[in-house]
């Protein structure tokens, strides 16, 4: 009892680690975006956004999987044995894609992407793969080793490194408005800063510690599990990324059916990609944190599971489960309200973009499936159901793709929205499916749904009128942005001082 106490207290201190850090990253993140939206526009802001998921591919056909298994095999052993077997798969593919993407960028860019102002972008996110799949790998290594200190504040130094090389190249270009991809050469910056930076606590404590340098060499054994372990997951990302991709290209192209130019189809994507999407995802910091964290951990009880004490280790899973679950679905549905009430007003005052607000307050409906998916996702993948979550992740972009076939030529670009929310709430409830019958779970909708909603009515409602109290006779002059701040934190104050007991439930 001690020790499952002791470790959920370690859960919940690295995720509470991951989640700071993660918060402080999306608020330079955040910074980053409006530099974007001021030096770039948003015209850049969309080819950079198009870009992006060819570089998720290219590091999902590199690293995902590699990395997550540096994080599985390397729980039950402190040495760096897996961690350098991962590093010598994932630096040696991510060296040949990056040759390929380079040598191919122009192809890619005019005959795949069709627009040419994506070629500089495409040769420079070749030079950043490399480091992103170090980084990523170590990251991963002192995730297993529940040291989440590292990883979390190398999130910090990659953010200032991006934001300071932008600001860099504006000043040395001294223009209003500089090209997308000297922008996105922050990137690389922002990778190998993040990369020496988890490098150097790796010798420190080899030369501390001798013993967890030894056996770093790995016999065909070992590269043959982290390949068995890898390969699902890489073919699951690389599938999912090579159709995020095309779904990259085709909003643009399929946006100008309906009467637009191409420049703006171009910002329209850019707008709801880098601008209201960031925005809705931003309590995904949690999500992300616990998904992380709980990959290790659901791997170490499925392990038990499967050789003794079966019957402590399954109510450990489901326990694990379930209090998942409830807090996907506590943080989604306040989330949901939020955005409504205060999130998109002011992430249209942020990026000056009257359009956010639209695009966020339909995009605020994905936030519990959207929770759901990132830490239902890391329970499958922990309990060893990798190709299961491949085909429940294609199911779910396939269905993007037919929405925005069938329904963006009619709609415009709502059609696209209508259709992540269909795939969310459809791979949301494959997850709960799967899991929940494989691990004979009862659902709670009364205690996961029910409650939330209605403390999330009761909260938004307190903070409405305390907001017209203290800023209608109180304070009575205060602009709108200081205004929906004071609202979205008293609100969140609130849902967490009446739903304190099922907070505890995690405890």
């Amino acid at each position: 009892m001690n020790n499952r106490i002791s470790f959920k207290n370690s859960l919940l201190k690295s995720a509470a680690i991951l989640t700071v850090a993660g918060v402080l990253s999306r608020l330079l993140g955040f910074y980053y975006r409006i530099l974007l939206t001021k030096y770039v526009g948003a015209t850049g802001v969309g080819l950079f956004q198009m870009c992006m998921p060819l570089a998720a591919f290219a590091f999902a056909l590199s690293c995902s999987g590699f990395s997550i298994s540096v994080s599985k095999f390397s729980a039950s052993s402190p040495s760096y044995k897996w961690l350098f077997a991962g590093l010598r798969i994932s630096v040696l593919i991510s060296c040949l894609v990056s040759v390929l993407l380079f040598t191919n960028s122009s192809f890619i860019a005019r005959q795949i992407f069709m627009e040419e102002r994506c070629e500089n972008l495409i040769r420079i996110i070749s030079f950043a793969l490399p480091f992103m799949c170090i980084h990523n790998c170590i990251s991963n290594y002192f995730y297993s080793q529940k040291e989440s200190f590292i990883p979390a504040s190398s999130q910090l130094i990659e953010q200032f490194a991006r934001i300071g090389s932008l600001l860099l190249f504006v000043k040395i270009r001294n223009v209003p408005l500089i090209s997308a991809a000297d922008a996105l050469a922050g990137n690389i910056f922002g990778e190998l800063a993040a990369s020496l930076y988890c490098i150097v606590p790796l010798v420190c404590n080899a030369a501390r510690n001798k013993s967890i340098y030894k056996n770093i060499s790995c016999s065909f054994r070992e590269f043959k599990h982290i390949i068995k372990f890898s390969l699902p997951i890489n073919t699951n990302q690389t599938i999912m990324h090579l159709l995020e991709s095309a779904e990259a290209i085709l909003i643009p192209a399929i946006l100008t059916l309906s009467g637009i130019s191409k420049d703006d189809a171009i910002s329209q994507f850019g707008i709801i990609t880098g601008m209201a999407l960031p925005l809705v995802m931003f309590p995904c910091t949690a999500a992300n944190s616990f998904a992380v964290m709980l990959l290790p951990k659901v791997s170490d009880e499925s392990h038990l599971h499967n050789t003794n004490n079966k019957k402590e280790s399954n109510l450990r899973l489901c326990h694990t489960v379930k209090s998942t679950v409830s807090m996907c679905l506590n943080l989604g549905i306040i989330s949901i309200f939020l955005f409504i009430n205060y999130g998109a007003r002011l992430g249209s005052m942020i990026f000056s973009q009257p359009s956010v607000y639209i695009y966020t307050c339909i995009l605020a409906w994905l936030c519990p499936f959207l929770y759901l998916k990132i830490s239902l996702g890391s329970i499958l993948n922990g309990l060893g159901h990798t190709s299961l979550t491949c085909i429940i992740n294609i199911v779910g972009i396939m269905i993007r793709l037919l929405f925005i076939l069938v329904f963006i030529p009619h709609i415009g670009i709502c059609g696209y929205l209508y259709g992540l929310l269909a795939s969310n709430i459809l791979v949301s409830l494959l997850y709960i499916f799967n899991i929940y019958h494989k691990l004979n779970i009862l659902p709670s909708p009364f205690d996961s749904i029910i409650i939330p909603i209605c403390t999330s009515v009761i909260s938004i409602f307190s903070s409405r009128i305390i907001c017209r109290v203290i800023f209608g006779v109180i304070i009575k002059k205060a602009g709108e942005p200081v205004i929906l701040l004071s609202g979205a934190a008293i609100c969140c104050i609130i849902y967490l001082l009446l739903f304190i007991r099922e907070y505890r439930k995690f405890m």
